[in-house]
């Protein structure tokens, strides 16, 4: 069977851990500074810290965006279930919105209808919160105000649309985590960064010694960071290669289809026509593994019917599977999921 999923880790990126050991400099340091001044450039902010964990760095944003108990944080239905704990832990309120169909992004009729303050905005598998202009005709961000907007780009990183637009240049924060399976990976932990009003709230915020990620981490998180376009083409042309297949079929890829979106390549999700399982039982006759793209998103323990509150969001829940993509891949596996995506039940 092909392997869902392969860190896309090089002998060159373990060398840069090494040195650090050899140096003697495995805690937080001069490589967590580094890798922290080369994800703000990547984003266009200011100031950032690296954190240990992804819940920390939530928390730390959402505390600099100036969540307190009561406050009502906005998310959509198809975010990680961890945003759950981490925004009662402040004491505040969460609320759910639905997402349209057009890029798989909260609503932003439906955020402004809710009375948030904050949205804490994720990404979906490599989608951007983009729009076309029906005046201008031009691409454009989606308009979330007034509500504070921190972007969480852990699975969008390296997207973009023409050269407007791009991931983490639409929040005042911007957070991504760093995981085994995330498009950029230290091997754990997560980034925050800031720009313009939140860098006074962001010296307040600083990360203490046992929340900061170590340098260990930094110099992989460093490499793989420098590395996102390279093996961000590489993915794009299995990108390609998938979406040509499934033009054919009734099926159609989750998230945004400008005609100039460029996805990062990392994610390929189909919003299926059919029940998931059959799918999952074809694939698995040509050793393909397939597997359902929003199994711990937050809908996972709705207490309720999720097509009554979330109907757009709850149709990419139960519909929506993922295929392995990542540059690893061999020729003759890339082929395999290629057919297998172009001829699904």
């Amino acid at each position: 069977m092909i392997q869902f999923y392969r860190p896309t880790l090089k002998r060159r990126d373990m060398d840069s851990v090494l040195q650090t050991m050899v140096n003697e400099k495995i805690g937080p340091g001069e490589r967590t500074a580094a890798f922290v001044r080369a994800f703000c450039e990547t984003v266009g902010a200011t100031s950032g810290d690296a954190y240990r964990t992804y819940p920390d760095c939530i928390r730390a944003a959402l505390s600099i965006a100036g969540v307190t108990e009561g406050t009502r944080v906005a998310v959509s239905p198809l975010s990680p279930s961890v945003y759950r704990s981490v925004i009662a832990s402040l004491g505040a309120e969460m609320v759910m919105v639905d997402v349209i169909r057009e890029n798989g992004c909260v609503n932003e009729d439906l955020l402004r209808e809710s009375g948030c303050d904050v949205l804490l905005l994720y990404e979906n598998a490599g989608t951007l919160p983009a729009r076309y202009n029906d005046v201008t005709t031009f691409p454009e961000y989606c308009d979330f105000s007034p509500a504070r907007v921190i972007e969480d780009i852990s699975q969008s990183i390296g997207s973009q649309v023409g050269e407007e637009i791009s991931a983490g240049r639409l929040g005042g924060i911007v957070i991504c985590a760093l995981e085994e399976d995330s498009v950029v990976s230290a091997g754990g932990g997560a980034v925050l960064a800031v720009r313009g009003e939140f860098a006074s709230a962001l010296r307040e915020n600083r990360p203490g010694p046992y929340l900061t990620m170590p340098d260990m981490n930094a110099a992989l998180g460093t490499v793989q960071l420098g590395n996102l376009y390279e093996n961000g083409e590489k993915c794009r042309d299995i990108h390609r290669m998938y979406a040509h297949g499934i033009l054919g079929t009734a099926n159609r890829q989750f998230g945004l289809s400008l005609a100039d979106f460029r996805s990062n390549g990392a994610f390929f999700a189909v919003l299926l026509d059919s029940r998931p399982d059959e799918t999952v039982k074809f694939a698995a006759k040509h050793d393909v593994p397939v597997r359902m793209a929003f199994s711990d998103c937050l809908l996972k323990d709705f207490d309720g019917d999720p097509f009554e509150n979330y109907p757009v969001a709850a149709s990419y829940y139960y519909r929506t599977v993922e295929f392995p993509l990542y540059p690893f891949l061999k020729r003759n596996e890339i082929e395999t999921v290629a057919k297998v995506v172009a001829h699904l039940p």
